[in-house]
């Protein structure tokens, strides 16, 4: 497909110019970044008129596995250096609605419980902690994964279905 263009970098400030993309796609990215304000400025200003914005995020780790999983590992890690950012940021998305509108961008949030499974807590640990515990030392990597595994695994090793509520940002100039 030549009319794809993937582009990455901070979205505070995207190195493409104003009014070329139909869509701006934010897959599970939205949670990470610092000023949100700003990031929606930026998507506004990249699409055409008419243009539109589907965006991913996680909810909470009330209704969703992944948060909790995140959360528990990364209570193990160095504080993160900005207040506000993770997988739980935008659980509810309302203020980042208001400041898409702000922007120009009517937007509106879909939810839905998405799943996926994992054979074992191994799997699982592979796959999900390796950024969240990067920095963390292996004694305290230790600490993490018993942390996790008592609170997620607690009947012992196995598969386990992740359900996760995810919220879906969909929005149009």
């Amino acid at each position: 497909m030549s009319n794809i263009t993937f582009l990455e970098g901070r979205a505070e400030e995207i190195s493409a110019p104003s009014g070329q993309f139909d869509v701006a796609l934010a897959s599970l990215s939205l949670m990470y970044v610092i000023d949100r304000s700003t990031a929606a400025r930026e998507i506004q200003r990249l699409l055409r008129p008419g243009g539109r914005l589907v965006a991913a995020v996680w909810s909470g780790p009330e209704q969703a596995d992944i948060v909790l999983f995140q959360q528990i590992a990364g209570s193990f890690a160095p504080k993160p250096p900005v207040p506000g950012v993770g997988p739980a940021a935008l659980a509810d998305p309302g203020e980042f609605l208001a400041q898409l509108e702000r922007a120009g961008i009517r937007a509106s949030v879909d939810s839905e419980t998405t799943g996926f499974a994992f054979d074992n807590f191994a799997a699982a640990w592979d796959t999900l902690a390796g950024v969240t515990t990067a920095q963390v030392p292996s004694d305290r990597q230790e600490q993490a994964k018993a942390a996790v595994r008592a609170k997620m695994w607690p009947m012992g090793d196995g598969p386990r279905q992740f359900r996760n509520l995810t919220h879906f940002i969909i929005g149009a100039q």
